[in-house]
Parts: structure tokens; C-alpha cells; sequence
């Protein structure tokens, strides 16, 4: 079993604001340079690692270890929460085309509980003209296959997910999120 920090579990305010916008930022506190160590390995890499890239990256397994980053995670989903082995690295080059939205993994609601979570970890500060990760809160609560989301731009109340150099964003993995 994990030890996990208590001074960083969610409380009651960010647990409900987490049900039901179905996301959490996390803003841990990082050593001068750690961020952007990450960028140095990220940017030698030839080409995505997918589930290795931890391996590739052995830094990476630091955000996850972070105890803010275990905090919320067991505040989401238990103390005895299993990490799973998926992991993909996107990487978005200047004037590369957007991602439509979607959804992660096959679309099954589970109401009464959070079962996956999509973390998001940005070893670089992420701006508007970057093309950001944008979410839409509350979606998870909607059951829409991806061809059909494809159709969709901009959604009323959809939030760029501009960052700084180290934010970590925590999601139900079924949030729909895609990039600009």
C-alpha cells in the first residue's frame, strides 16, 4: 500500500467541482530545471515511445510519484488506485492540423463512480496560439461516438487548457477534449 500525503487530498469543494465539471488542475512544485529536463529527453526522441515511454523517459515516473499527484489521485479513486500502463505522448508541431473531439477508450458511464482517469502531464508552458488541449467541462456525463463529435468546432463552454511549465490536468476518461 501507498502512503499517501493528506494535506494534498482533494477536499469536499474540489471533489464536487471535479463530478461535476469532470476535471482537476494540479499545479505541483517542481526542482529549477525539472520541467524542462523532460522537454531536453522529449525533444531527442525520434519517435513515440507509447506505453514505454517511462522507460524512455524514467524522469516521467517522478510527476507521477509527486505526492500532490498520488494525493489526487486517491482522493478520485481510493487509496489502492492501480496506474495503468497506457501511457502516449502528443506531441503537436507548429501549424499541424487540430484534433477533433472525442473520447477516450470505449464510451460506458459508470455514474456512481470514477473508474479511469485521463491525466495530461505539460513539462512546457501551453498557450492559446499553441494549440492547446481544450476540454469540455461536463461532458462526461454524455455518450456521443467519436464520428459523430468529429462534426463539432468550437463548443459553448469548452476550456483551452493553457498551462504552465509543470501542470499536471486530471480527468474522467471520458471527458470529450481535443485541440485547437
Amino acid at each position: 500500500m501507498r502512503t499517501i500525503d493528506d494535506q494534498f487530498r482533494l477536499n469536499d469543494d474540489q471533489m464536487l467541482d471535479f463530478i461535476v465539471k469532470g476535471y482537476h488542475i494540479i499545479e505541483p512544485e517542481w526542482p529549477e530545471g525539472f520541467n524542462e529536463s523532460i522537454c531536453d529527453e522529449l525533444d531527442k526522441l525520434e519517435d513515440n515511445p507509447m506505453d514505454e515511454i517511462l522507460d524512455v523517459v524514467p524522469k516521467l515516473k517522478e510527476v507521477f510519484a509527486h505526492p500532490m499527484v498520488g494525493a489526487t489521485f486517491a482522493s478520485l479513486l481510493g487509496d489502492d488506485y492501480q496506474e495503468s500502463t497506457h501511457r502516449h505522448w502528443h506531441l503537436k508541431p507548429p501549424d499541424s492540423s487540430y484534433m477533433h473531439w472525442h473520447q477516450d477508450g470505449v464510451n460506458t458511464r459508470h455514474v456512481t463512480e470514477i473508474r479511469n482517469l485521463l491525466s495530461l502531464y505539460y513539462p512546457h508552458e501551453v498557450t492559446v496560439d499553441m494549440g492547446p488541449t481544450v476540454i469540455v467541462p461536463g461532458t462526461h456525463y454524455r455518450n456521443a461516438p467519436t464520428d459523430r463529435m468529429a462534426n463539432h468546432f468550437n463548443i459553448e463552454g469548452q476550456v483551452p487548457l493553457v498551462v504552465k511549465a509543470g501542470t499536471m490536468a486530471v480527468a474522467v476518461y471520458s471527458l470529450w477534449h481535443g485541440t485547437f
